[in-house]
């Protein structure tokens, strides 16, 4: 029960005050049913337009989610607590910013930017990365977009992974 708050769990609306449905269906694995998925990009993408989303050219396995290259996005099928990484390999000219940002549903997760500045005289290229843990909802629309502050940023290989946690 310790994972309950009262006679309400955080993770669902079936326990009672003598036992918590989540941790025991959890721990048989019957509640929570598996989902995951990736995309990756091996090629170069110009970034000139701020906000454009990262161009996604191949998908990995998956189960209960749904992979687009043609609309670079994640769908969620199944509800749950998600980890989602986004890795980039950013290229940006001196004295420019460019950060990723993890959009859902078409809305940015400030919390979620990675962010590249160059300082030096020199084109910079380095890869950034983060993972959070998210929960998420049927139908929620995952996808990673690039801010930038400057000239055009490059963005090489990129890789957007989920798994469902919970």
């Amino acid at each position: 029960m310790s994972s309950c708050r009262k006679k309400h769990c955080y993770c669902c609306s079936n326990c009672t005050s003598n036992s918590c449905y989540c941790t025991t269906s959890r721990l048989s694995g019957s509640s929570v049913l598996p989902a995951f998925g990736s995309l990756r990009k091996e090629s170069g993408q110009v970034i000139d337009v701020d906000e454009t989303k990262v161009d996604y050219d191949f998908v990995g396995p998956s189960v209960n989610v749904t992979l687009s290259i043609v609309n670079d996005t994640i769908t969620i099928n199944e509800s749950g607590v998600y980890e989602i990484s986004m890795s980039l390999t950013l290229g940006i000219n001196p004295t420019d910013l460019a950060r990723g940002f993890l959009f859902v549903n078409d809305v940015p997760l400030n919390f979620s930017a990675v962010s590249l500045t160059v300082t030096s005289n020199t084109l910079a290229l380095a890869t950034v990365s983060k993972t959070i843990q998210l929960d998420l909802l049927a139908n929620d629309v995952i996808d990673v977009r690039i801010h930038k502050v400057g000239d055009s940023v490059i963005v090489g290989s990129s890789s957007l992974t989920i798994n469902r946690i919970g």
